[in-house]
């Protein structure tokens, strides 16, 4: 493929399997996709890792935010919510 193309396209790939990586970890990926996603064990413990380890960044950040008083400065500077 000629390398010029490949240079021109590389944000618009990545913008584009951001997008889908996105939609596939969130559930809004189209249904006929969802479905085989679903369906495939190895994509259902990568999904459960990963929910792991956003509850482990999760309370990490809750962690800090009572703890470090420069972390939680920030945090209420940029007005950012914890869920």
């Amino acid at each position: 493929m000629n390398k010029k193309f490949i240079k021109e396209n590389k944000p618009l790939v990545r913008e584009f399997l951001g997008s889908l990586i996105t939609k596939i970890v969130t559930g809004r990926a189209p249904a006929k996709f969802q479905k085989a996603l679903d369906n495939d064990p190895v994509i259902q413990k990568q999904k459960d890792q990963l929910k792991k380890i956003e509850k482990q960044m999760l309370d990490k950040i809750k962690k800090g935010y009572e703890t470090n008083p420069k972390f939680k400065e920030l945090m209420d500077k940029y007005n950012i919510q914890i869920n």
